[in-house]
């Protein structure tokens, strides 16, 4: 006996046609905003790069920035065939770090073909992207004199090791508070391959994931979710000893370099470094074994005109000072071996270089605001707080300038 079924197909087809047709719109339209938004990102980081250009190029100021926005608008044109219907925003920001930044928000309104007939559903729907660049007047990372390393927070030839870069490094659902682990606000680059390889996967926070007092919590799975961690970097083309052999040395070789001999004179405290300070002195070669610096209060001089200490041999560099009214200190150590940084809590405001040992830092709670790099290893021993700052600079008349998208979230934005 047959049985005859065609109602029931005619019924299934009744009761998908609608999913079908949800899913069909769901592919249609979902791929339509991914590509309108490809192509608006796109003219977002085009329009920022090119203001960071004008910017650098110009006597633009954050209040007051014509060519930036001029040259935002063109190439938002170049990369975008609808830029008349574009909702825009440009802001410039001078960090902390002696970072300008300059960010362009686009704002676009997509239409819907297939989910606006859904209820609640309207006829278009807005997307947005972000474009951002910092950039620093008469920077570059391929600077003559080698100066260009310390626009990155460190830079080491071999390992980079925080002791309390995280807590529960084995549990990223563990909640981070800044009273317990380091933050790192700047570019950390190895120059080996290989040493980044091993470090790639480490995680290390920025100071932004625990907000702007620093009291908030966040886990590592929601800061990777904000983008709020700060992943190592490599560049093979780095030669960190190039900073010695073209300006150290000729600091070494000048006459005005104060040159101390004497080995009477191992401990070097605040008040010696002030009293040459006061003299004129901006550089100071010890040549001399075991020396040991103690700096319980700031370097009289200008902030804006850092105080460089070259040594052979150093025991310690303590410090527990707060450096940021006083001049910075570059402070290089040309040994093959350690150079070991103790600070208890204070501000350090400086450069640190070794081009051929390694720097370890026992960081107690304290505040960084500079550059190291090493041509060894870099050792952080316990907490510090590290805000990347280029003490050296490069020569303005140079006329180069290093421009790089960023991450808006680098910095804060009103």
């Amino acid at each position: 006996m047959k049985t005859y079924q065609r109602g029931a197909v005619f019924t299934t087809v009744a009761f998908l046609l609608p999913l079908i047709m949800i899913f069909t719109g769901l592919v249609v339209d979902f791929g339509n905003l991914y590509i309108h938004h490809s192509r608006l990102q796109n003219a977002a980081d085009s329009a920022a790069v090119a203001g960071g250009y004008a910017y650098v190029g110009s006597e633009d100021t954050p209040d007051n920035h014509p060519y930036t926005n001029d040259a935002a608008d063109e190439y938002t044109r170049k990369n975008h065939p609808k830029a008349d219907e574009l909702d825009y925003l440009y802001q410039v920001r001078e960090a902390e770090t002696k970072y300008t930044y300059f960010k362009v928000t686009l704002w676009e309104n997509v239409p819907l073909y297939f989910l606006r007939y859904l209820p609640f559903i309207d006829n278009e729907v807005e997307i947005s992207a972000v474009g951002c660049v910092r950039f620093r007047r008469g920077s570059s990372s391929a600077d003559d004199n080698g100066s260009g390393i310390f626009d990155n927070l460190f830079t080491m030839g071999n390992n980079f090791g925080s002791v309390n870069s995280i807590q529960n490094p084995d549990n990223y659902n563990i909640y981070q508070y800044k009273n317990n682990c380091s933050t790192y606000d700047g570019d950390m680059v190895y120059t080996s391959k290989s040493n980044y390889e091993n470090g790639k996967d480490n995680i290390y926070l920025r100071g932004a994931a625990f907000g702007e007092d620093g009291n908030s919590s966040i886990t590592v799975n929601q800061a990777k979710n904000r983008d709020l961690l700060n992943p190592v970097q490599y560049d093979g083309t780095i030669d960190i000893t190039k900073y010695y052999h073209n300006a150290v040395e000729k600091m070494l070789a000048s006459e005005s370099t104060y040159k101390i001999t004497d080995q009477n004179q191992q401990n070097a405290s605040s008040y010696s470094l002030s009293s040459l300070s006061d003299q004129g002195v901006d550089v100071i070669y010890y040549n001399i074994p075991n020396l040991n610096f103690n700096l319980t209060e700031a370097i009289s001089g200008s902030s804006d005109d850092p105080l460089y200490i070259i040594c052979d041999n150093i025991n310690n560099f303590n410090t527990s000072a707060n450096m940021l009214n006083g001049r910075p200190i570059i402070l290089i150590y040309l040994g093959s071996g350690s150079i070991w940084i103790n600070c208890n809590g204070g501000t350090f405001t400086g450069d640190i270089y070794a081009p051929f040992g390694s720097v370890n830092v026992n960081d107690n709670r304290f505040i960084f605001y500079g550059s190291v790099a090493a041509g060894q290893n870099i050792q952080l021993q316990s907490q510090g707080y590290y805000i990347q700052t280029n003490y050296i600079g490069s020569s303005p008349e140079d006329g180069k300038s290093e421009i790089r998208l960023v991450d808006s979230n680098e910095t804060q934005w009103e």
